[in-house]
């Protein structure tokens, strides 16, 4: 069987991904910004140098001059982190100012940009990539143009990237440690009441079957806890039940039992004081009789079982009731005669459907045996068997003709071991009970009541009418 994780690791794992997987994106995402930011400030200081630098060009009758000397300016575009390359030089090629040779933009740069914007662009040279910006200067009436261009090396911006990255995600990481504890106990707290019913049951002996409290139950345990309670009043209901029942069964057996011991004691004296006489046939006689009853509490015991239990391998299946009823019949109609009762079969049907209904055959056969065997000793001259066919039911009628049953006998006629005052001692008073838990465990259900045409008493067995496909 495959083992599964605590709820406390259930509920962990999905919180710390909600958690590290928007703090990563985040992370990466503040660091792209950061990025873009560093480059837009940068690239920003590195115009502000170029226009410092075209603000001392100069054009002399038509020619540009540079005014200030290499000295002032280099501090004009002096950067501490790292040196600024720099050159002022005329179109043909001229250079008035710098510290370094660069290539003016491509053409497909200055097709891009705007008139008199800056145009950004990398070079690659000896001193590595560089990030660099070229202005181009124009005078009225002068026939050539002059380039400012002024580069940086970009690995200085990638250090302040490197800066800002640490200061993004070593908070995030610490805070990480801080929230993965946070979590754990959290859980860890929200999971104590879970806890506390788990230890409430497990201190519970084998006879306490009290419900849980829920004055403490959380909402989400509540309905839990609920069905935890209800199963344990319907556990403790079938206990009480069964100790009834061997309670009961017990004292029906101990009657037969104690008839068998004492008949059979009584032959042995018999036999010990005359060896060679033969045994009493009335003695016999009683105690096949003792041995008969002991015999049908026996069978009706494990018959009870049965309804209230069905064997999983209880074959169940779809079939016409039609059948199943006139093969009762047949089986109980010599019975009848033994009374000298008579029984009836009549089967009732309508819409020219067949009566199937889902049953389980040696269980309904058995309940519907136990209900025609009670018409036959306790009721009236004629049991009729009817099987009736509605739209969307089965019923089968045991009906007999003997006087209808008072309000109080109705009320005990499905309790186990009850029997009625016209009772033999033969009886077991289980019949009606096995009855109903047979037709109930097959999804149907056992009724009694007063034919409002007839009279008299009448069984009835109710069974959902089986879908046909045919």
């Amino acid at each position: 069987m495959k083992r599964t994780g605590s709820l406390r690791t259930a509920l962990l794992y999905p919180l710390l991904w909600l958690w590290v997987i928007p703090a990563i994106i985040a992370t990466l995402t503040a660091f792209w910004f950061a990025g873009q930011a560093t480059d837009t400030s940068f690239d920003r200081v590195l115009k502000d140098d170029a226009l410092a630098l075209a603000a001392q060009v100069h054009w002399d009758g038509g020619r540009p001059s540079f005014s200030a000397d290499s000295a002032t300016a280099a501090s004009l575009v002096f950067d501490s982190l790292s040196p600024s390359r720099f050159v002022v030089r005329t179109e043909s090629g001229e250079t008035l100012v710098g510290n370094a040779e660069f290539p003016a933009p491509a053409a497909r740069r200055l097709a891009s940009a705007k008139k008199g914007e800056p145009v950004f662009f990398d070079v690659t040279t000896s001193w590595g990539v560089l990030r660099t910006v070229a202005l181009q200067l124009t005078h009225p009436g002068a026939p050539g143009k002059v380039w400012v261009i002024v580069g940086e090396a970009k690995s200085k911006r990638d250090q302040i990237s490197q800066e800002l990255a640490a200061a993004i995600f070593l908070p995030a990481a610490c805070v990480g440690f801080l929230i993965v504890p946070l979590l754990y106990i959290g859980i860890r707290y929200g999971l104590a009441p879970a806890r506390d019913i788990s230890d409430a049951v497990a201190r519970r002996s084998i006879e306490d079957l009290s419900p849980l409290p829920l004055e403490d139950t959380p909402d989400e345990l509540r309905g839990f806890v609920t069905k935890i309670n209800d199963l344990l009043g319907r556990l403790a209901e079938a206990i009480v039940h069964e100790r009834h029942f061997i309670a009961q069964a017990a004292h029906q057996l101990r009657t037969p039992a104690a008839g068998i011991k004492l008949l059979a004691e009584d032959l042995l004296r018999s036999h010990r004081a005359n060896p060679t006489a033969p045994p009493d046939t009335e003695v016999l006689q009683e105690l096949a009789a003792a041995s008969d009853r002991a015999s049908h509490v026996v069978q009706q015991l494990l018959a009870m079982a049965r309804a209230e239990f069905p064997a999983a391998s209880q074959q169940t299946l779809t079939a016409d009731l039609k059948d199943v009823i006139n093969d009762e019949g047949k089986r109980w109609k010599k019975v009848a005669e033994s009374f000298r009762k008579r029984l009836v079969v009549d089967v009732m049907l309508t819409g020219g459907r067949p009566p199937r209904a889902t049953i389980q055959p040696t269980l309904f056969e058995e309940a519907l045996g136990n209900v025609i065997e009670n018409a036959i000793r306790y009721g009236g001259e004629t049991i009729t068997l009817e099987l009736q066919g509605s739209e969307n039911e089965v019923l089968v009628h045991v009906w007999d003709d003997g006087p209808p049953l008072s309000t109080t006998e109705v009320a005990s006629l499905f309790v186990p071991f009850w029997r009625g005052e016209s009772a033999t001692s033969s009886g077991s008073g289980l019949g009606l009970a096995i009855a109903r838990k047979a037709a109930r465990s097959m999804r149907g259900e056992l009724t009694y009541s007063i034919d409002p045409v007839r009279r008299g008493n009448r069984f009835t067995f109710h069974f959902s009418r089986a879908i046909d496909n045919a």
